[in-house]
């Protein structure tokens, strides 16, 4: 019999029974003056026990706050992950709409392209395996992965299941690549895409504008409109003015992606639809030749800043639209670099600039047939009167100071001179005396209520309404304008086409126009149909003794070298002063239209800071207008 109290035999008692022991409890119990307890009494063991099942009741706690957050708080977000690595609707792109010169040539196409897209919601959750996925990317594209980064991370809140374009007009080769590895990219996808693409891209670049893509502001703005995120968009000129023409619907179709959201299977598609075509009245040929011109006349004067510009006087169709210095809108066709753009925006020439519509500039002498028009009709000179052209007129002070001298550009003088002959000879003298009068030779003047009043007639005052983003208005200058003392000098200014007057080169080629054909219409470079917006207010007699000046400018005036042609031009030189520290410094302009007998082309020529308009801006029309009579007068 075993002595319950010999602790050997309590522990081989225990042993071959097959009860559980705490070896090395039974050894502290075991000491000298220890006292042997039950399990169940000892403190040790109701700590372990204790905190056993704090350890228990706090994992369910967590297990429980954990499927409350999955079930409840987020049902709708994982809800919806999880309908979308089902069931989800593919966009399909639809070509852009051509655009066409008048003879049916393509200005704007599109062609092929590779992007590689991806779809932040289907990138893999862990950060790790998230960075590892972008890092792959980064190499195989050549592309930091920072700024992979931070695609993502603009088009989080938005973008969804939609594509966020990481790179765009892939190369083919880069494309196949990507194509072939890129089950180890989840999230990743490349797509084909149609591009714009621009035939005669710089000499085009401000009439046709550009493409590009939506930026995160402007997918805010047009998502109720049907954009989607990695969508374009018309951005300048004609792009941006028939966007809602040139823009197609997108096609759909349903598809099944897993979790990685690789398309398994498709249920239907619905096509897309193009976007309609533009014809325009931009002539290719004509273009071409206007802007080799003039960008070679900048070349041999060593200026770079420039305009012309030609339409159709009877209709407002514009036929060659050019602003010097241009870019390259395939570039920001194909996804512009941020070094490329900064480029463009900090060169000092301002090609993203468009001085045909926006530019404003004193127009010199090309408003003299209008204010001749205006002093005809109103009576303040008949086509008999003759005011001779001493080089200078000469206004006494009446305040007791100095008087005041105002001088022609030729200080000889060119001798007495009629209506026709003035605007031949383009006398300052003339135009003084029948803008502010003169009292020498008792001649009234039109005064400046009634010159801004026809500058107005001629629309100077406001926007056109060219089928362009940003056009400007000019400036007629009036004493109510300028607010302070209005003097007969500043008179004598507007009525030369200097001081505040300002204009763009639009509006010099819409009045030289409306005395073409009688009548102002609205410019347009889309085909459409003619819109009259304006009439003269001068008599058909007045106009034509204004076009005979303008005709003896081209035979004996001071744009001879134009009789060379091919066909009879009439037209203005301008010479305007713009710089009050060094008068010295000139715009140059030339104005006209052709064939003199029957209008079909008006043509401004502008070239800044060019000197004389009789040196440098007639031998760019000279060029243009002999190509036109050789090629489309028939």
């Amino acid at each position: 019999m075993r002595d319950p109290f010999n602790l050997k035999n309590t522990i081989l008692g225990a042993e071959e029974r097959g009860e559980a022991y705490d070896s090395e409890l039974a050894y502290e119990e075991s000491l000298p003056g220890s006292v042997s307890l039950p399990l169940s009494q000892n403190p040790a063991s109701r700590f372990r026990a204790a905190a056993l099942t704090v350890l228990i009741l706090a994992a369910a706690a967590a297990l429980a706050g954990r499927l409350y957050y999955l079930s409840i708080a987020r049902h709708g977000y994982y809800r919806g992950i999880a309908e979308g690595n089902r069931l989800r609707v593919e966009y399909i792109a639809a070509p852009r709409g051509t655009i066409y010169d008048a003879n049916g040539l393509v200005i704007a196409g599109n062609r092929p392209s590779f992007e590689l897209v991806a779809s932040p919601l289907d990138l893999p959750a862990d950060a790790a395996e998230r960075g590892a996925v972008i890092e792959k990317a980064s190499f195989l594209i050549a592309m930091p992965p920072a700024d992979i980064e931070a695609a993502l991370l603009a088009a989080a809140n938005q973008a969804g299941f939609q594509s966020v374009l990481i790179k765009q007009d892939l190369g083919r080769d880069e494309a196949l690549v990507l194509s072939e590895r890129i089950a180890e990219l989840p999230g990743f996808r490349v797509v084909s895409l149609p591009i714009r693409d621009y035939a005669l891209a710089a000499p085009l670049s401000h009439a046709v504008g550009y493409v590009g893509k939506l930026s995160p502001e402007e997918y805010e703005k047009k998502a109720g409109a049907g954009y989607r995120f990695n969508d374009s968009i018309g951005k300048t000129g004609l792009e941006q003015v028939y966007e809602a023409q040139l823009r197609g619907t997108f096609g759909e179709r349903q598809v099944e992606v897993d979790a990685r959201g690789a398309v398994k299977r498709v249920f239907g598609e619905k096509p897309a639809m193009p976007g309609k075509d533009l014809p325009l009245n931009i002539d290719l040929g004509l273009q071409e030749k206007l802007h080799e011109a003039l960008s070679r006349q900048l070349q041999n004067i060593g200026r770079k800043k420039a305009a012309a510009i030609a339409m159709d006087p009877g209709t407002g169709a514009v036929l060659a639209y050019i602003s010097l210095p241009g870019y390259d809108s395939n570039l920001f066709a194909s996804g512009i670099s941020a070094t490329d753009y900064q480029k463009l925006a900090q060169d000092p020439a301002q090609p993203l600039f468009d001085r045909a519509i926006r530019g404003t500039y004193p127009p010199g002498s090309t408003v003299k047939p209008m204010v001749a028009g205006a002093a005809l009709q109103e009576g303040v000179v008949s086509e008999r009167t003759i005011v001779d052209d001493t080089g200078f007129i000469l206004i006494p002070n009446v305040y007791g100071g100095p008087d005041y001298y105002f001088y022609g550009y030729n200080r000889a003088g060119l001798g007495p001179v009629d209506v026709r002959k003035a605007i031949a000879l383009s006398s300052d003298i003339f135009f003084y005396a029948v803008g502010g009068g003169y009292e020498k030779i008792r001649l009234a003047g039109l005064g400046i209520s009634r010159l801004a009043e026809y500058y107005r007639r001629f629309r100077l005052d406001r926007k056109l309404g060219i089928d362009l983003p940003g056009e400007s208005a000019g400036l007629v200058p009036t004493p109510e304008w300028k607010k302070t003392t209005w003097y007969l000098g500043d008179t004598y200014h507007a009525s030369i086409g200097q001081g505040d007057l300002l204009v763009t080169p639009l509006h010099v080629l819409s009045w030289v126009s409306a005395i073409a054909a009688g009548k102002i219409y609205e410019p347009h470079i889309a085909k459409t149909d003619p819109k009259l917006i304006g009439e003269l207010g001068i008599d058909e007699k007045n106009l034509q003794i204004v076009r005979e000046g303008m005709r003896q400018t081209v035979t004996a005036g001071t744009a001879k070298s134009l009789q060379s042609v091919g066909m009879n031009v009439a037209g203005k030189t301008g010479t305007a002063q713009f710089d009050a520290r060094n008068l010295s410094r000139t715009h140059a302009w030339f104005a006209g239209y052709a064939p003199y007998e029957d209008p079909k082309i008006a043509i401004v020529v502008l070239i800044e800071d060019g000197g004389e308009g009789s040196a440098a801006a007639v031998p760019v029309a000279r060029e243009a207008l002999t190509w036109w009579a050789k090629n489309r007068i028939k």
